[in-house]
């Protein structure tokens, strides 16, 4: 099997300065192995730090301790320390990240939202508008509001403009932060699609699932990410 992603000791903690200072640790030391063609599911109680996890994998927090490598083509790239050119380099070609929440140019049309991706990895204008549709008619949004911008979406659309944009570029490796809690049984079915296509074409996901049913729909293997512990 390909290794897309090694995570070594990972160690997260951030510290409370509104309760003088105190530490909290949130990663504990995690190591795990994400494999081309799979769903790695993170499970564990609340707080236990699954998306902390997501989010140090994509770069938007900063390691304490321990490894986090990423393939990237033949090379595997360290994140922990990394420089923030060579993680926007990553999250340009090799890295895709859905959370649940759409953060969108106020003003800017759903189709442009999702074109966006694919135009800063080199696709033209009408081919990247042409992938960006056919996402968003994949996910239900109707072509009225395609050019219409985000904002005036339902929570559950914005959602589905969300998910399109992040797997408009085919990334081999995708991390899922609870991408499908707004939305309604039918639209978490075109969601396993879009995950299933993925796995198909060799990509590794990573995800968060507060839903059991999609969990269990697309999983195919469980880690449990253990809650940190305060130090004696």
């Amino acid at each position: 099997m390909t290794t897309l992603l090694e995570v070594r000791d990972l160690r997260k903690s951030f510290r409370l300065h509104n309760r003088g200072g105190l530490e909290l640790p949130v990663l504990g030391g995690v190591s795990l192995d994400a494999f081309a063609g799979e769903c790695l599911v993170l499970a564990g109680p609340s707080g236990a730090g699954k998306s902390t996890l997501l989010r140090c994998v994509y770069g938007n927090y900063v390691a304490d301790a321990g490894s986090i490598k990423i393939a990237d083509g033949a090379a595997k790239i360290e994140i922990v320390g990394a420089g923030h050119r060579t993680i926007l380099d990553l999250r340009r070609r090799t890295l895709g990240y859905v959370s649940q929440f759409l953060r969108a140019i106020p003003r800017v049309g759903a189709r442009d939202v999702v074109a966006e991706p694919l135009r800063r990895i080199g696709w033209d204008e009408d081919r990247a508008r042409e992938r960006a549709g056919t996402l968003l008619d994949g996910l239900g949004i109707a072509q009225k509001m395609w050019d219409l911008p985000p904002a005036t979406f339902s929570g559950g659309e914005q959602q589905r403009v969300n998910l399109a944009r992040g797997f408009a570029v085919e990334y081999p490796l995708m991390l899922l932060d609870e991408p499908t809690s707004a939305l309604d049984a039918e639209n978490r079915r075109r969601v396993v699609a879009l995950i299933e296509a993925a796995k198909t074409r060799g990509a590794a996901v990573l995800g968060v699932f507060h839903d059991h049913d999609m969990a269990d729909a697309v999983g195919t293997r469980i880690f449990n990410v253990e809650p940190a512990r305060m130090a004696a």
